[in-house]
């Protein structure tokens, strides 16, 4: 897979994104290299860096959104993205899909997702939905190869749903985002945190980060506190909470970007900064870089546009790692044409200098 050199969108300063009622985000440009990860497919990418440099991602192949013939697969580089190769991660006979993923100090990497069964024969997806429990692979090879799925029972009432970047407290505990949809119409979404002491084997002991949100990043601060910035339901904006007790109790949602701006991902740099990107379903479509000096409190007065380049709203769930310092790696999907087609779906990884 080839790199080519590109400029990300050169706006200028009069070009405005209205993030609040109050506030005005300067778009700003920088100089990066995007890469092609995967073709027809390349659904919701979660990257991480490894322990040995490399770096990885689980995302969705098979199947658009919905479908039984969705299952995952693992792309790694180890030229800190320049080419990329591609491997099954899982595969049953119904629509594998939602990954989260980590890495534990052991060096077992870790992916959960969930296995949907809200299909008919024909494979038209039905309501309620029949999300069968967590479901785990795990590599010791840093995902050469695989071990055989296991399963951890939650309740298939609930639609539980992993998402995003695991994180690993100092006692060894795994805590992953979970959100659970109900209703007719799904129109009650909850996130939670699950806790797994047998790295991510078993998953329980769920505490609730948010009523009425989904999708959401969990960050483990350098303070020892846990972030987490969560896509509304009502809205699709952003919000984030603070927890001080290792994600059993959080503070209100507060809110920091326009509607359909979502879902987050965000990383500590090494000089300090938190970096979140998310998706861009407002025009230009694409992927937006927000930083914070003071771990999620306030927010810089830029954005950095690192995408532009998507026909439609079907686009975003970008997930970044710092290959070096102030390098950045973002992986992001898209859709070119008409929605909802797979082929012409893709994932691409943007090479960037995070700006000073």
């Amino acid at each position: 897979m080839k790199v080519r050199n590109v400029g990300v969108v050169a706006w200028t300063a009069a070009a405005v994104l209205l993030v609040a009622e109050s506030t005005v985000w300067r778009a700003s440009k920088v100089e990066s290299a995007r890469v092609e990860v995967v073709k027809g497919g390349g659904y919701f990418p979660v990257l991480i860096k490894l322990d040995n440099g490399e770096i990885g991602a689980a995302l969705r192949g098979g199947a658009t959104h919905v479908g039984p013939a969705g299952r995952l697969d693992w792309v790694r580089s180890n030229d800190s993205g320049r080419t990329w190769t591609r491997t099954l991660l899982a595969d049953a006979e119904m629509d594998d899909r939602n990954p989260a993923v980590g890495q534990l100090r052991d060096g077992t990497l870790v992916v959960s997702y969930t296995i949907d069964r809200s299909y008919q024969p024909d494979g038209k997806r039905v309501l309620p939905l029949k999300r069968d429990s967590i479901w785990t692979v795990r590599s010791k090879d840093r995902g050469r190869t695989w071990e055989e799925p296991v399963k951890s029972l939650v309740g298939m009432e609930h639609g539980a749903s992993p998402y995003g970047k695991m994180v690993q407290l100092p006692d060894g505990t795994l805590l992953m985002n979970v959100y659970h949809e109900r209703g007719p119409k799904l129109e009650h979404e909850s996130s939670l945190v699950y806790r797994s002491k047998d790295g991510g084997i078993t998953w329980g002991d769920a505490t609730m980060i948010a009523d009425h949100y989904n999708e959401t990043s969990l960050t483990l601060l350098p303070d020892g506190r846990l972030l987490a910035v969560a896509r509304s339901h009502f809205g699709q904006f952003l919000s984030t909470c603070i927890s001080r007790d290792q994600g059993h109790t959080w503070s209100a949602p507060k809110r920091i970007t326009a509607d359909n701006e979502h879902p987050a991902d965000t990383i500590v740099l090494r000089d300090g900064r938190l970096l979140l990107v998310h998706g861009e379903r407002n025009r230009p479509y694409g992927v937006r870089a927000l930083f914070s000096r003071d771990l999620g409190a306030t927010w810089d007065p830029e954005t950095v546009i690192l995408a532009a380049d998507s026909h439609n709203t079907d686009t975003g769930y970008p997930s970044s790692v710092e290959v070096e310092p102030g390098t950045i790696v973002t992986m992001y999907y898209g859709v070119d044409g008409e929605p909802g087609k797979l082929d012409g779906a893709f994932a691409r990884a943007v090479i960037w200098k995070a700006p000073r």
